[in-house]
């Protein structure tokens, strides 16, 4: 026997889609209320995915973006002094601020042994519309060291750093290490940037 859909009269027509549901009785829900969930899950996860994708891009550039001047060697607790220049820049281009973009802000080497010296290189980029300067880098161990090509970075230019995280430095036999880069640049937006490795060591 074939369901009858109930019909109003004219005049008495429901007011709305909720009216409509409840005179059509609660099964109608049983798909609505599922349906409607499924559907928005579905767009969080869809903007999740999205946005993961945008903020996490690599950065792109060629080996002529690669700037090398002035070195950078970074060790635990020292680095480069301020540099002169960078106060021209404050005052002069307040509307043309230099922007950073770090290629990773965290690498797992996974497991690893002792007595191994372990290598990561990073992309500096510069984004913005005024030259960006390391004013200052160090590492938060002594068993870790990092080597910038340069300590200036034109606009639409990187710099690369490369990593080095002694595993024999200490007796890390056993243990999750986990070890940092700080980065202080005249980006007034970022000024204080850092980069983390962790390793596993047997």
């Amino acid at each position: 026997m074939a369901k009858q859909v109930p019909s109003f009269p004219l005049g008495k027509q429901p007011q709305s889609i909720f009216e409509f549901l409840r005179k059509t009785g609660n099964k109608t829900w049983n798909y609505v209320i599922p349906g409607t969930t499924g559907l928005l899950v579905l767009a969080l996860l869809l903007y999740g995915i999205l946005t993961w994708s945008t903020d996490n891009s690599k950065i792109q550039y060629k080996p002529a973006d690669v700037v090398y001047g002035e070195k950078i060697h970074a060790v635990h607790n020292m680095g480069l002094g301020s540099v002169s220049q960078t106060s021209t820049y404050f005052l002069t281009s307040l509307s043309a601020n230099p922007e950073i973009r770090l290629s990773e802000i965290f690498y797992d080497f996974g497991e690893v042994n002792t007595q191994q010296v372990l290598t990561r290189t990073f992309v500096i980029a510069n984004l913005g519309k005024s030259p960006l300067v390391i004013l200052r880098a160090y590492t938060t161990c002594g068993c870790t060291v990092a080597d910038f090509t340069a300590s200036e970075i034109p606009p639409g230019k990187v710099a690369l750093m490369t990593l080095q995280f002694n595993t024999g430095f200490h007796d890390m036999a056993g243990t999750t290490v986990r070890r940092g880069v700080v980065i202080e640049t005249n980006d007034p937006d970022h000024p204080i940037q850092e980069i983390w490795v962790q390793a596993s060591v047997r």
